[in-house]
């Protein structure tokens, strides 16, 4: 049976993978906007900083530990046995299904070539997929309230975002309820990897937990501090973590 727990301040599902699907399918039936989200280190450590941030991930209705620190963090700190739900592996099962079923997805982020390459790449691998429609995520300020009518004018059943964080947190946040979109889910970097721009860790880092690293490496410009530096924060928080819950015990 699935819960849902608080942990280094954030809300979290326990639900498993495939409890997820299932979940963000009943959410496409109901057509009830809802917001999902994965929660990894670089997020806590945002979270812990940004009152706003915090708020809105502990509000969506779907919130995985999208990270194995978070999963190996709250083992550490005898928390309830969470699964790591990647949202590339979401998106991959929602292509499949959206392919099987008829949903529409929309895909929000990117730039326009890397965007171009992603859609030519799902059209390939999922040839009935009927998408509802795509944009890239380089837009200005002044133009996200046009972006947001593209999307609900589009009528899909799936927003997949692949915008920074807190860009599409706050981006989901302003405009949930007019997108009318049934499940918006931030989905990191997918874009570039479905479309062949980055590669995914090997299945042996993956279950060695290093898919982290192996990011980093591709992208050391963009990702070493916030991997350096955030992982060394995220330990920190989750250490406080663990020694304030010993002193509850002892209490």
């Amino acid at each position: 049976m699935t819960q849902r727990i608080q942990f280094l301040d954030a809300n979290l599902d326990t639900h498993t993978f495939d409890e997820t699907i299932h979940q963000i399918e009943t959410h496409i039936q109901h057509r009830n906007p809802i917001h999902h989200t994965g929660v990894n280190a670089d997020k806590i450590n945002l979270m812990k900083k940004n009152p706003h941030f915090k708020k809105i991930i502990n509000e969506a209705a779907l919130i995985n530990p999208d990270g194995m620190s978070v999963v190996l963090a709250a083992k550490l700190c005898n928390q309830p046995q969470l699964e790591r739900v990647a949202g590339i592996d979401v998106m991959i099962r929602l292509l499949e299904l959206s392919a099987e079923k008829g949903y529409r997805p929309y895909f929000l982020g990117t730039s326009e070539p890397i965007l171009k390459k992603l859609i030519t790449t799902v059209q390939h691998d999922y040839p009935t997929l009927p998408i509802a429609g795509a944009h890239h995520g380089f837009f200005q300020p002044e133009e996200e309230a046009r972006v947001a009518a593209d999307i609900k004018a589009s009528n899909a059943d799936l927003l997949f975002i692949a915008l920074p964080s807190p860009q599409k947190e706050f981006f989901v946040d302003a405009h949930l309820a007019e997108m009318a979109v049934p499940v918006s889910i931030g989905v990191g970097g997918s874009f570039d990897v479905i479309a062949g721009e980055l590669k995914r860790a090997p299945k042996w880092m993956q279950r060695l937990n290093l898919e982290w690293f192996y990011r980093m490496i591709q992208e050391p410009k963009r990702l070493g501090k916030r991997y350096i530096i955030g992982n060394a924060v995220f330990i920190k928080h989750v250490l406080q973590a663990k020694f304030a819950r010993k002193r509850e015990v002892k209490t």
